[in-house]
């Protein structure tokens, strides 16, 4: 509780953009030593002139003495980031919570939050500048992750079927500019409810990661795969050029061979796939595409049953 208020008391002497001493030197250093944030001064050119041992093991510096003199510049992972901190202090010689990614001395990147200011003379020159960094990576890493599930699929890893409003809307606009052709698959698992039944649903779980595997490989990195919802499967060819039923085909005969390898079922795993093209300029909504890929897909698997 203690180090967390001499933070906010050290915060707060930063934000005010003036040097007033805490209480006395003496204070003002034992607050800067200890505070568990990482706190600096620089040059108006970006020399780091001070920095606390918080910011030096953050940094991933040996020393306090092996930090100084280097260019605040040259820690940043993107150098664009620095230039735009720099147009925000020119807009108000103050930036507060600035997030970007830092290069620790060992390679570690880092994602930091900076809140700085400049400390300027009776004529309004810049002293120097004196800010904090709070380190943020694992804030941003749980963020990630949290988005990450929001959009995929925690079975296959794949796109879920909430993620595919935002990117059927963003394809169709890219293939209505364009002029592109979308390629639609809507593929089932033959004979999945066998698996389930007799294998137990560890193991179709296992198939499903599969398919999700032979899909993947039988797709460029642009195309989009979805987990549909139960043991179906979406996928979107973007900017296609009339190779869905190659595409189709790559498909059965890589599930094909997965299923031969799989010694642990005795019955064949295949796929029913029904296609359908999306048009620019048909007038033909996506969803009517959808329906009709959908509409094969059950032909097919009828066919093999």
């Amino acid at each position: 509780m203690q180090s967390a208020l001499n933070a906010e008391l050290m915060m707060q002497h930063l934000s005010r953009g003036q040097v007033e001493p805490v209480a006395d030197e003496q204070q003002y250093r034992a607050l800067f030593e200890n505070v568990p944030i990482g706190l600096y001064i620089t040059t108006p050119d970006g020399h780091i002139l001070d920095a606390n041992p918080t910011l030096v093991r953050m940094l991933g510096y040996p020393n306090k003495d092996s930090l100084l003199g280097t260019m605040a510049s040259d820690l940043y992972l993107n150098p664009a980031d620095r230039e735009q901190e720099q147009t925000l202090f020119g807009e108000a010689d103050v930036v507060r919570n600035y997030e970007t990614q830092l290069q620790c001395r060992n390679g570690d990147i880092i994602w930091v939050r900076d809140t700085c200011c400049a400390v300027c003379d009776e004529n309004s020159n810049i002293l120097f500048y004196e800010g904090s960094l709070q380190n943020i990576t694992d804030e941003k890493r749980v963020q990630a992750e949290l988005v990450y599930m929001a959009r995929h699929d925690p079975l296959t890893g794949l796109y879920n079927r909430h993620t595919l409003a935002e990117i059927l809307e963003r394809e169709i606009s890219r293939a209505q500019r364009y002029k592109h052709p979308i390629g639609v698959l809507m593929i089932d698992v033959n004979r999945f409810k066998e698996v389930n039944d007799r294998y137990g649903h560890a193991m179709g779980d296992q198939v499903l990661q599969w398919v999700a595997d032979v899909l993947l490989r039988s797709v460029r990195e642009s195309d989009v795969v979805v987990r549909y919802g139960g043991d179906e499967f979406l996928v979107l060819l973007i900017e296609t050029n009339g190779e869905t039923e190659i595409v189709r085909g790559r498909m059965i005969q890589e599930m094909e061979i997965a299923s031969q390898k799989a010694s642990l079922l005795n019955l064949p795993i295949n796929l029913a796939i029904g296609t359908a093209h999306w048009m620019p300029e048909s007038g033909q909504s996506i969803e009517a595409v959808l329906i009709e890929a959908d509409r094969r897909m059950y032909v097919e698997k009828a066919r093999a049953s």
